[in-house]
């Protein structure tokens, strides 16, 4: 997980998320409310540039802390799963944040997306769970 051989390639599931990636977002999104953030003090324009950037702040730290967390050696299998569900979801609100800015030219549409899967595993569940559904034989929880 998290090796840098993804870059450049198309982000697919979750395990596939670099600190590199949450780097260049976060950057990005920081270029992109530069001016607002600087608009006239107590301006509704200003307070929704720092609120951007309190939430931004906030994923950002979430992403870091559980993925360095998440590579370490000594994390139990319970915690890994928390921490996979903590990236994912951290992945996907960076991701709603950056997304009007899908035209941009800087925006990486290859890496910068959404994902709805931890990995091909969880996808791969998820597909057996659905076709057991639609054959009716319910969802197993």
């Amino acid at each position: 997980m998290n090796s840098t051989a993804n870059e450049g390639s198309q982000l697919t599931y979750g395990e596939d998320i670099t600190l590199e990636d949450v780097a260049k977002i976060d950057a990005f999104l920081s270029e992109r409310t530069f001016q607002s953030e600087r608009a006239e003090r107590g301006s509704g324009e200003r307070q929704v540039a720092r609120s951007l950037r309190a939430v931004r702040s906030h994923l950002v730290s979430e992403m870091e802390r559980g993925l360095e967390f998440a590579n370490s050696s000594n994390v139990s299998s319970d915690l890994l799963e928390g921490l996979h569900i903590q990236i994912h979801s951290a992945w996907n609100a960076l991701w709603t944040l950056s997304s009007p800015w899908q035209s941009h030219p800087h925006y990486d549409i290859r890496r910068w997306r959404h994902v709805k899967f931890w990995d091909a595993d969880a996808e791969l569940l998820w597909q057996e769970r659905l076709a057991n559904a639609s054959d009716g034989k319910g969802v197993d929880r």
